[in-house]
């Protein structure tokens, strides 16, 4: 399925992603997820797009076919690209029933709350395992430690003996 190249818009106009994320009114972490394929760009930001570029139309940044990524398998994704995943089905979702019910239940709202939420949880992820490794590390080094006073307490007794 084609989708806009919203990082060479992006960059050709020495534009940062969280700068755009901020005029789209989305998080960085969400249009990471679009400029990666993970998560599909929604329509109404799509001529937002083109006002906040002064673009007509976005036809010559339409990119698909074989350059895309291969789809991964649920079992093949991180708990990051499961969650875009599935905050892509949710809005699919809101949109089918704003179109149905021909009025707006604020799912975007929500959405911005879930993608935060979501990019507050991985941070704390990344900070717990950073943690963790730091951990690791040291006790692997009182380990040592202790390796070498028992070496050292056998050597005593040895002498002793």
């Amino acid at each position: 399925m084609p989708r806009i190249d919203i990082a060479r818009i992006r960059k050709e106009r020495n534009m940062s992603q969280s700068e755009l994320a901020q005029q789209l009114q989305i998080t960085q972490s969400f249009l990471s997820a679009i400029e990666n394929g993970k998560s599909p760009l929604p329509p109404e930001k799509e001529a937002k797009i083109m006002e906040i570029f002064g673009l007509e139309s976005l036809d010559s940044y339409f990119i698909g076919g074989a350059q895309e990524a291969p789809a991964k398998s649920i079992n093949d994704m991180s708990e990051g690209d499961l969650f875009n995943r599935l905050l892509s089905r949710f809005h699919e979702q809101a949109h089918q029933k704003d179109s149905q019910e021909h009025h707006h239940h604020g799912h975007h709202e929500r959405m911005s709350m879930l993608e935060e939420a979501n990019s507050r949880l991985l941070n704390r992820i990344d900070a717990l395992l950073e943690r963790n490794d730091r951990l690791a590390n040291e006790n692997d080094s009182l380990r040592q430690e202790i390796d070498g006073l028992r070496k050292q307490l056998y050597e005593l007794k040895s002498l002793k003996s």
